[in-house]
């Protein structure tokens, strides 16, 4: 018997921001009905990783900062009502060649915003933290509210208090078709079942594409690999207490990310590396031994202590604009049907205002923050 259901808002996608979107849908009194294609949190897009960063002093772009401001009171409010870890401060830290753009966006950032930052000389990187040997020319930004969240108790803590606010979701479903028009959004789930919402927000990520064939988005989706390592040395230095994130542009605009061990080893990753890949028939399993050697082989001079195997690996994807912005903005053909994402490989961090301003351009079609550099009509 196949099922057919009306809400105010169907959602498709949970993972960083579906689920955050739920989340605000329902508790300010929104029928809800979310989908997606796995079990969140699951292993399958962008939204794993056991910890995240998220920096203040934004390198991409000031304009991102206000948003972050309320993103950080958001995973703040959200780790006091709950006994999770949702977000931890430790500091994070840009080392680059002096003059380099990403050190120059970070203090641009700090300036404009007022964010608390550190400049710090390669000597002085060396005095505080002996794990790290950056080279004499390099220069350092110590963003002083840097840190980590931690994306599957973010993601849970927003899935279980929607469903308290009454939101009803449907894990493993995927959705064939959507159909809309100036009344109403009709989904199709591939099991046949039927539902229908006054309005429809898609934050499918890398899946994005498949539900948006009718515009023909310039997306990439990049194949992204994850390393945990257990050091050869000093272990107790590389504990979040002793190390903030950390970040090496080893070249030009090509960057390695580092953080402490939160209990599962090092994370690191060579950032914006991959080549595209199809969602549907990605290998998460298959890893070059080439690919954790050309990190090693840019680790082990800046952190001598990483130069060892790793202990784990995992792949992830990010979903690529052109312009490494993202796209937060309605349809141009239907004003029912709100696109979220993608968020190029940055975004997880931005997952609770986003969940925000997506309540308030579904209830009132307004948002209190700047979201020019997010339209749909850029990419067109």
């Amino acid at each position: 018997m196949f099922i057919i259901k009306k809400a105010d808002v169907l959602v498709i996608g949970l993972g960083a921001h579906g689920s955050s979107t739920v989340y605000n849908l329902a508790k300010n009194g929104m029928s809800v009905i979310g989908f997606d294609m796995y079990n969140p949190p699951h292993t399958m897009g962008s939204s794993h990783g056991k910890a995240r960063i998220i920096r203040k002093s934004y390198s991409e772009g000031s304009h991102f900062v206000p948003l972050l401001n309320r993103s950080y009171e958001l995973f703040f409010e959200l780790q006091n009502q709950t006994n999770l870890e949702i977000i931890q401060i430790i500091g994070g830290l840009m080392i680059a060649k002096k003059g380099a753009n990403s050190l120059e966006g970070i203090k641009h950032s700090s300036e404009v915003h007022n964010c608390e930052i550190e400049i710090l000389t390669s000597n002085d990187i060396k005095s505080r933290w002996e794990i790290f040997n950056p080279e004499e020319e390099m220069e350092g930004v110590l963003d002083l509210m840097g840190g980590a969240v931690f994306p599957e108790n973010v993601i849970n803590t927003n899935l279980n208090f929607s469903k308290e606010y009454g939101a009803e979701l449907h894990f493993n479903t995927k959705i064939s078709k959507w159909i809309s028009d100036d009344n109403y959004v009709t989904l199709k789930t591939e099991t046949g079942d039927t539902y229908y919402g006054d309005k429809l927000i898609i934050c499918s990520g890398a899946w994005l594409p498949n539900l948006l064939k009718d515009i023909n988005l310039p997306l990439f989706i990049e194949r992204q690999i994850l390393f945990w390592f257990d050091p050869i040395n000093n272990a107790e230095k590389f504990l979040p207490q002793n190390s903030p994130n950390h970040s090496w542009e080893y070249e030009d605009g090509k960057m390695i990310y580092i953080q402490p061990n939160f209990g599962d080893g090092i994370k690191a990753a060579i950032h914006h590396d991959g080549y595209e890949v199809d969602p549907d028939k990605l290998d998460r399993n298959k890893i070059n031994l080439n690919e954790e050697k050309k990190l090693r082989t840019i680790m082990k001079s800046y952190i001598p202590d990483l130069d060892v195997d790793s202990v784990r690996s995992a792949v992830c994807m990010y979903t690529n604009t052109p312009d490494r912005e993202f796209i937060i903005d309605f349809h141009p053909e239907y004003k029912n049907v709100l696109i979220l994402s993608p968020c190029s490989g940055h975004g997880f961090k931005f997952s609770p205002v986003i969940g925000e301003i997506a309540f308030n351009l579904i209830n009132n079609g307004k948002s209190k923050f700047s979201i020019n550099s997010f339209t749909i009509e850029r990419l067109l």
